[in-house]
Formats: C-alpha cells, sequence, structure tokens
C-alpha cells in the first residue's frame, strides 16, 4: 500500500503545483476586477451626487462631484466631462444682473470643448445661451449676438434665448427689437417674472410709465417676494406723488 502511495504522491504534489501557479494567475486578475467594480461604485455614487446638486442648482458643488468621478476614471469618462462643464458653465446664470462680471475660472474654451461634445439640440441651445452671456460679459457683443441667434435658431419655442438676446438689445439701443424679443418669451413663457421686469424697465426707458407699472406689477404677481419690481414701483408711485 505504501508503495502504491509514493507512486501518487508525485501526481499529487504535482498537480498541487499546478493549482499554485494557477492561482498565482488567477488571483490578482480576481482582485482586479475587484477593484475596478469598487472603483465603478464609487464613480457613479459621485456622479449621482453630481446630479442632486445640479437640480438643486447648486452648481460649484456639481461641479466638483463631477470632477471627482471623471478623475476616479482615470479621466476617460467623457460622459462624466460633459456633465462637469454642462455644471461649470450654469454658474454664469446665477447671477440676475445682466452684464455681470462672469465666474473668474470660467473660461471661453470650456463652452468650446462642451459644444464639440454636445450633438443634442436642446443641450446645445442652452450652452450657446451660456455663452453669449459670457461673451457679453467680455465685452464681446457681435459674437454674443451671433451666439443668441444661433441658440434662438436651434430651440426658437425656448423663452430664455429671446430673454437673453432682448438683453442684448437693449443694450446695443435697439429698444423696438428688444421688446419684439420679450414678448416672444411672454409668449412662450407668461409666468416667467423676469421678463415682465425687463420689460417694465425698457417701457420705464422709453418713457412708458403706465406700460411699465403693469409689468412690475404682474412680475409681483408672479413672484410676491420680487424685491426688484417692487422697488420700481416704489420709484413710479414717487414720482407720481411729487
Amino acid at each position: 500500500m505504501w508503495a502504491k502511495f509514493r507512486k501518487i504522491w508525485p501526481l499529487l504534489v504535482t498537480l498541487g503545483s499546478a493549482s499554485v501557479m494557477i492561482l498565482a494567475f488567477f488571483l490578482p486578475a480576481v482582485q482586479d476586477q475587484w477593484d475596478r467594480y469598487q472603483s465603478r461604485k464609487i464613480i457613479e455614487q459621485y456622479v449621482a451626487l453630481g446630479d442632486s446638486f445640479l437640480i438643486e442648482e447648486r452648481y460649484e458643488m456639481a461641479e466638483e462631484a463631477y470632477g471627482k468621478a471623471f478623475h476616479l476614471s482615470d479621466d476617460k469618462r467623457l460622459d462624466i466631462e460633459m456633465k462637469r462643464l454642462h455644471a461649470k458653465i450654469e454658474q454664469i446664470n446665477m447671477d440676475p444682473e445682466w452684464g455681470s462680471k462672469s465666474p473668474s475660472d470660467l473660461e471661453d474654451i470650456d463652452f468650446q470643448f462642451l459644444l464639440h461634445m454636445q450633438s443634442e439640440i436642446k443641450q446645445r441651445a442652452s450652452t450657446l445661451n451660456s455663452y453669449g452671456i459670457f461673451l457679453a460679459s467680455e465685452g464681446k457683443v457681435k459674437e454674443a449676438e451671433e451666439s443668441f441667434i444661433e441658440a434662438i435658431r436651434l430651440d426658437s419655442m425656448e423663452a430664455q434665448g429671446h430673454v437673453n438676446y432682448g438683453n442684448l438689445l437693449d443694450q446695443l439701443g435697439k429698444k423696438d427689437k428688444a421688446e419684439q424679443q420679450y414678448l416672444k418669451a411672454i409668449r412662450l413663457d407668461p409666468e416667467n417674472g423676469r421678463v415682465h421686469y425687463n420689460l417694465g424697465l425698457l417701457y420705464l426707458e422709453l418713457g412708458s410709465k403706465e406700460a411699465a407699472e403693469k409689468q412690475f406689477e404682474r412680475a409681483i404677481h408672479i413672484d410676491p417676494d420680487d424685491a426688484d419690481a417692487q422697488k420700481e414701483l416704489e420709484n413710479i408711485d414717487k414720482a407720481r406723488k411729487e
């Protein structure tokens, strides 16, 4: 029996060695797959966090979350980079004052990159609208106008494009054309209080106080907390009593 065992033993040793070699080959691959799985989970968690911040209009935090996700993907996930750039450029829409300085870290190339990656029409129109605001704040009026016109061409039913273009036309002194754009925006989105406020300011510039008053009243009806419209109404009332 011992003799038979001695014959089998070399075979067992050989099989054992082979098993060790197989394990040595596959274990790193299994570990690598596990690490990738865990990394993907973390990436998607950051993306989900960025999506939540974006919905809440907390654009800086959304950009940060997407940036971490993109970095963890070894800078390979262009879909995440698109989200990051979108969150970054949306920050320019947070300041309601037309012509105000754009965020310091926002650059022309950010818009160019995003536009080259986008193919969906509404997304491109939204980016072009933001780009136009950026260009106007940089004093590049002609380029801003071209950007707004292209945005409206792509998505003429989006009210914000008409609002932005109206603001630019007003800045350029083209009051009649600015009024037309504001009125188009109101037809598309009657509950947009800022359009009524902007149109009210335009009517004040044209000397039409009654028309301006109606627009400010409409803005306050839509948003009772609209302090800007309330202030303009108070100014009109004060001038009437003097």
